[in-house]
């Protein structure tokens, strides 16, 4: 099939690419269990690109993954995007082998180990005003004036992992926990100043959870789906962060996306996301 460059579907935000490029830590996303792919995605000297930017979904009707029910939006989205090696993006239109699920779970896996890549090198800890940046944008949104308490004891996180039966983020959640004092230090600021984003932030995260949780009938069902509902909680939340594409060119693109993690941490830690184990 002949691509349409022109496409809306391949209109990508600047934004977008940017983030993309950021989280590849400059390598192909192509992961196995036996293997993974080395190959560079740029060459730094030249800069010229070794890569290509892959649709999950496909872009057009007639492509791998094609869903006729999605939109060209999703379709050129964040979510939907991987950066592939020539070779590997040939050899994952093997859509018996390489389905919507797989390419997924790949792109997560991959862009997750580069982000903790980026935090061991310290790229977050050398831009904490990253960390500020993104509070004040979830912050300044309100989605609803319903509100709930915080548990009056915070959970021992290894206990909510468990009883919600998180498997996939239980990495992040380990890797990020860290950092909660650092973010209760912004919200202390926050609260001293008399502004009401914490309160708001928190609210958010939440109304998104409970969004998620009623497309559930039991908590069997959530706790089949807990990545699921964390991963989605995430790109809702960067939506806010890129809203009108104005993201602060001052900041590298892991330190925020590490910041968003942190704050999605913690607000699974203050029983936010999913759901608070029984108190024993």
């Amino acid at each position: 099939m002949k691509k349409n460059k022109y496409s809306r579907s391949r209109n990508y935000k600047l934004s977008t690419i940017k983030r993309l490029f950021a989280l590849s830590g400059n390598q192909c996303a192509f992961n196995t269990d036996t293997f993974t792919c080395t190959n560079i995605i740029a060459k730094k000297d030249t800069k010229d690109l070794m890569t290509q930017i892959c649709h999950i979904e496909a872009a057009e009707e007639g492509g791998q993954r094609y869903n006729k029910d999605s939109n060209d939006d999703y379709r050129r989205s964040f979510e939907n995007l991987i950066l592939l090696c020539p070779n590997h993006h040939v050899e994952t239109n093997n859509e018996a082998v390489y389905t919507v699920e797989v390419l997924r779970a790949m792109k997560r896996k991959h862009e997750k180990k580069m982000l903790k890549s980026s935090s061991e090198q310290g790229v977050f800890t050398r831009n904490l005003a990253a960390l500020n940046y993104v509070v004040n944008k979830i912050g300044a949104t309100f989605f609803t004036e319903e509100g709930d308490s915080d548990p009056s004891t915070a959970p021992d996180p290894d206990k909510k992992i468990s009883y919600n039966n998180v498997i996939e983020n239980k990495p992040i959640i380990e890797e990020y926990k860290v950092y909660h004092g650092k973010l209760n230090k912004i919200y202390e600021e926050i609260e001293i100043n008399g502004s009401p984003k914490k309160e708001l932030l928190l609210r958010n995260i939440y109304t998104l959870y409970l969004k998620e949780k009623g497309k559930f009938s039991s908590f069997e069902e959530i706790k089949a789906n807990a990545d699921s509902i964390i991963n989605k909680i995430e790109n809702e939340l960067w939506k806010i962060v890129d809203r009108k594409n104005e993201i602060d060119s001052n900041l590298p693109y892991e330190a925020i996306s590490i910041s968003l993690l942190v704050i999605i941490v913690d607000a699974f830690m203050r029983c936010k996301i999913l759901e608070e184990p029984p108190k024993e």
